[in-house]
């Protein structure tokens, strides 16, 4: 008798095993694939783009305008891997900012144009890309490694800028969402990156993973088989850096965040968790938190410009030069 239930409860266990990848497979499915190309954006140009956001119809995007620019294709730290970009020359000796998109966006983005614009108008050079997978750069394998490899794609603008004559202590990053913490890693592993602002960026991964599944109605059990599946498929490691990293490293390196106490997408929690770790980090500097009540998923910049600009603005003045 003993032989057949040993046999029956083998079996279960293959079952459920099974079915926990299985469904560890369709959450990283769903959950890691990006579309290329930026349908809800790809209107959008440095010299004519508009707010594609139902909160905002009447938002005036006309002072942002930046009518002269280049058409972009660079490397990314990454051999053999190819990005789009947009590059808007502030002339030669004017500092320049790096501006990352999140999550299934692209630089067509109005968040980012406005930024970038915002930055423009200031005196800086800006450089917009579309990371791997994303708008217009190529296509690896059609699914996010949730910055771990894209923040290569951040250094190959990087690297494209030093490569023009700009001195790396005048080159800083921005970023939002996602692409803020592919900010904050690129931030971590190039020492000679000398700022970053982001808006509403994720600090700890799992425990995004696991707000995120809950958001969605799913266990938070199921994590360990979607970054498992992770692995598997895409040969992604989605735990192989931390945007915490940056202020481990950051060196003394100034580093700016907003984030909105109205985010419903990514919790506020993690930019303070950024700011608590600086405070106990004794090589970083302190983070500057801008942390406005009322605002949603990277909401400042369409709620608040004003604000968001001088404090956009200033910041990389304070941090790169003008």
């Amino acid at each position: 008798m003993r032989k057949p239930v040993v046999v029956i409860l083998a079996a279960l266990a293959v079952a459920l095993a099974a079915a926990y990848l299985g469904i560890g497979y369709y959450l990283y499915d769903r959950l890691s694939a990006v579309p290329p190309g930026c349908p809800a954006h790809a209107a959008n140009r440095p010299d004519r783009f508009s707010v594609n956001d139902s909160r905002y119809p009447a938002f005036d995007t006309t002072p942002y305008r930046m009518p002269a620019y280049d058409d972009l294709r660079f490397p990314s730290r990454q051999p053999g891997l190819n990005l789009a970009g947009w590059y808007v020359d502030a002339g030669p000796d004017a500092p320049a900012v790096i501006l990352v998109h999140g999550l299934g966006a692209c630089k067509h983005e109005h968040n980012i144009l406005l930024a970038a614009g915002m930055l423009h108008r200031a005196g800086f050079s800006v450089l917009m890309l579309d990371l791997r997978d994303q708008g217009f750069s190529e296509v690896e394998d059609g699914r996010t490694a949730i910055g771990n490899e894209e923040y290569l794609d951040a250094l190959g603008a990087w690297d494209w800028l030093a490569a023009r004559g700009v001195p790396p202590d005048r080159i800083g990053i921005f970023g939002t969402s996602l692409g803020a913490a592919t900010a904050l890693t690129a931030f971590a592993q190039e020492p000679r990156l000398a700022a970053a602002f982001v808006d509403s960026p994720f600090a700890d991964l799992p425990a995004v993973i696991s707000e995120e599944l809950t958001r969605n109605g799913y266990p938070t059990f199921l994590m360990p088989g979607g970054l498992l599946m992770a692995r598997l498929i895409a040969g992604d490691d989605l735990l192989a850096h931390s945007p915490l990293d940056a202020i481990r490293r950051s060196a003394g390196r100034p580093l700016f965040v907003v984030h909105g106490d109205a985010d419903t997408r990514v919790d506020q929690h993690h930019s303070r968790d950024l700011a608590a770790l600086a405070a106990q980090t004794p090589d970083a500097r302190l983070v500057e938190t801008w942390l406005p009540a009322g605002v949603g998923h990277v909401e400042a910049i369409l709620k608040l410009t004003d604000e968001y600009e001088r404090r956009l603005t200033g910041f990389f003045q304070d941090a790169l030069g003008r």
